[in-house]
């Protein structure tokens, strides 16, 4: 039983780790859904907004589901039947981003981090961009339930560049709209030189039908690939509680929203009102890779609404800042296994105890070992509790396999014999397998906290490693995190039969494959604590010799 159980961990944990991975290097790429082109350039991405349901339908949940009874989408890639004016872009720039305003529909066209790069497909650095091109509806657009006229509405817009620093902390930008009935829609933003955040204020006349102000789609979103360890898409703190699950049609909050935005694994967008009241959102799935959110505005004759817009890199500190719970969208995991096994519970103490290492070590190199090693010295009595119970398997391996053999034609007695075996000699089958179970939460745990913290990014550690966040360039320490598994197999008592045995040989093969992809900064992790279990259990064989008789 007990090997049965070892192998069905192992494999688990290879599943977990390496599914992921597996999808990234094999499933075909999903594109991005096809946008008609026109001669004006910003028409896919700025002239307006979707037409998400304004219906009031509850659950328990605060929710509703349904795609009858909604209002259109308004198609943007649509060109306009009349002329547009030229397109005017307003530059604001500080110190932590650069955003570029459009006088068309008075939207965001860019919104980029200065201070974090990915790479393209030559390898070369460039800055993230959190407003993708190929969203179909862009940032801050209204959208006026039963009337269009706001859809492609050009925008008064100041077209002189804004630069702040620490001598021009902040500024305000207005762009307003007056439709052909009369209808005004005016936009301020005031921008922060510290802050990735931008104070939101609309206010509007004679709208009654009520509006949406959209967060758009993709804003926050750069990597869609990267699914594991991390949210993809819309975000909500509802109720008290984080949702993040991506909608096929419209589902609609009307009471209970905290905060909502869209996010990947170290980037997110985010919409929170400037008072401490909910408000009702709508999020909308557009296609596999793209999810569009909203809020909902209702109607009056007149209104003035603030906001917070928050877009940046989920940055534990800044986002706590806020007072929101915004720091919920880190997704440090929740429970696998059902709810057995509470990851989240464990993986923030681990990354509060790591941000402290590195607070005094000032590598995140560094910092990994020392907490791969604290975590281990932690885990040291159950692990040799483990690891002896299991060399006591392996000492009564020989009678196993006798009395396995002698009653192999009637599993009834051949149970009882073993059981009766392990009474005799005070040995628990079970013993080596529940220190694993214990220890799982906190290895999975750690592994999300390496895997979803944008600490890591850009961090170097020593040598050819720059970027703890990003593979090794030249596969050393996913090579040497193999041999290290090797060796570990080596050292560690066999509890297996021989087919057993030749599979578990393969699993150092397929772990160091899956592994060249990773983050440098978790296959260190992996390649230190394999180290420490060797020396562990060199320790224990030679402190515990066993003898059954």
């Amino acid at each position: 039983m007990e090997r049965r159980i070892i192998l069905f961990l192992v494999l688990s944990l290879g599943i977990i780790f390496a599914y992921p991975v597996f999808l990234e290097k094999f499933a075909p790429e999903i594109a991005p859904p096809k946008q008609k082109t026109s001669p004006v350039s910003l028409k896919p991405e700025g002239a307006g907004a979707p037409i998400l349901p304004l219906q009031n339908q509850s659950s328990d949940t605060g929710a509703s589901s349904s795609s009858q009874g909604t209002l259109p989408l308004q198609d943007i890639s649509a060109p306009p039947k009349v002329a547009l004016p030229a397109e005017k872009l307003k530059v604001i720039e500080g110190d932590l981003y650069r955003v570029v305003l459009s006088s068309r529909g008075g939207t965001i066209k860019e919104w980029t981090l200065k201070k974090y790069t990915t790479k393209d497909d030559k390898g070369v650095e460039k800055p993230i961009q959190l407003v993708s091109p190929s969203g179909k509806f862009a940032p801050l657009a209204v959208t006026v339930a039963g009337d269009d006229s706001f859809t492609h509405q050009t925008y008064s817009l100041d077209e002189t560049p804004i630069r702040l620093d620490k001598s021009k902390l902040t500024t305000v930008v207005v762009m307003s709209a007056t439709t052909s009935n009369g209808r005004t829609l005016t936009k301020e933003l005031t921008f922060y030189n510290d802050q990735y955040q931008a104070d939101i204020r609309v206010k509007s006349n004679d709208i009654k039908t009520g509006y949406q102000v959209s967060l758009g789609s993709n804003f926050g979103i750069t990597d869609w690939a990267r699914s594991f360890g991390g949210a993809i898409g819309s975000v909500s703190m509802i109720n008290g509680k984080v949702v993040s699950e991506n909608p096929e049609n419209t589902t609609t909050y009307e009471t209970g929203a905290t905060w909502s935005g869209l996010a990947d694994t170290y980037y997110m967008s985010a919409f929170m009102p400037v008072s401490s009241a909910s408000f009702p959102i709508s999020v909308q799935g557009i296609s596999e890779t793209e999810v569009a959110a909203a809020i909902k505005i209702a109607g009056d004759s007149s209104r003035d609404d603030k906001w917070i817009l928050y877009a940046g890199p989920k940055e534990y500190d800044r986002l706590a800042s806020y007072n929101k719970y915004l720091e919920e969208a880190i997704d440090f995991g929740w429970f696998i296994f059902g709810s057995l096994l509470p990851v989240r519970l464990v993986a923030k103490p681990l990354f509060y105890v790591l941000r402290f290492i590195y607070s005094v070590t000032q590598n995140y190199g560094v910092a990994i070992i020392l907490l791969t090693i604290f975590v281990k010295i932690l885990f040291h009595p159950i692990t040799k509790k483990g690891l002896t119970s299991m060399k006591q398997m392996a000492t009564l391996q020989p009678k196993v396999n006798a009395i396995r053999e002698k009653w192999s034609d009637n599993k009834e007695k051949m149970n009882k014999e073993l059981m009766s075996l392990y009474k005799d000699t005070g040995i628990n089958p079970f013993g080596g397998c529940m220190p694993m179970l214990l220890q799982m939460p906190v290895f999975i745990a750690l592994f999300n906290v390496l895997y979803v913290t944008i600490d890591l990014k850009g961090a170097p550690f020593m040598l050819w490693i720059t970027d703890l966040s990003d593979k090794d360039p030249y596969y050393v320490l996913p090579i040497i995190m193999g041999a290290t598994m090797i060796l570990q197999q080596m050292t560690q008592p066999n509890v297996m039969d021989p087919i057993q045995a030749k599979i578990m040989l393969f699993m150092p093969v397929i772990y160091t494959f899956f592994f060249l992809s990773f983050p440098s900064g978790l296959v260190l992790y992996w390649l230190v604590n394999n180290s420490l279990s060797i020396a562990q259990q060199y320790w224990i064989n030679k402190q515990n010799a066993v003898t059954v008789t």
